[in-house]
């Protein structure tokens, strides 16, 4: 039989999943900052000032979410707020999406706008699969919807991210 992220059973949670959420796009607005900090042409602080605001953008809605289903859901703060399952959907997200180090490592990399605009599109690419395979795996309808608009959040940044890497090229 064929196993899937869906068979976690109880070590899913719709709540503990959107906390992860609200985690990786702090570590994209820490990733942008630290890029900010260190770029030296006006373009590129520019890019990144815009990149980081959008974050900003995302963790504050994606908080305001995180407690309206927090408010409604009728499930025990043990069951919510579950260390194993805090730490199994933290070692799925962080290495991959915005990883608390990348802007050091990443920044020598970056030697154009173009370079930029990549490594953000891979790590919003990386976001968009991440809150699909939780769309699919979600419990309440209510959070199914919460995961499918923050996948559809993703998708507009790569867009807008593809037409700034396209109005550069």
């Amino acid at each position: 039989m064929e196993k899937n992220a869906c068979d976690m059973g109880n070590l899913f949670s719709d709540l503990e999943a959107l906390r992860i959420a609200i985690d990786m796009e702090a570590r994209g607005r820490d990733f942008y900052k630290k890029a900010y900090d260190q770029a030296d042409t006006k373009e590129h602080k520019d890019l990144f000032m815009l990149l980081m605001n959008e974050e900003i953008h995302h963790h504050d809605q994606f908080t305001k979410l995180y407690n309206k289903v927090k408010e409604n859901q009728q499930t025990g703060d043990d069951y919510l707020f579950d260390q194993e399952t805090s730490r199994y959907l933290t070692v799925l997200a962080e290495p991959h999406i915005f990883p608390k180090d990348k802007a050091a490592q990443m920044f020598p990399e970056f030697k154009s706008i173009a370079d930029i605009l990549r490594a953000a599109m891979q790590d919003e690419k990386d976001s968009i699969l991440f809150y699909d395979a939780l769309a699919k795996c979600a419990k309440f309808e209510e959070a199914r919807n919460v995961f499918n608009l923050l996948k559809f959040e993703e998708q507009t940044h790569v867009v807008k991210l593809r037409e700034m890497l396209d109005g550069w090229a």
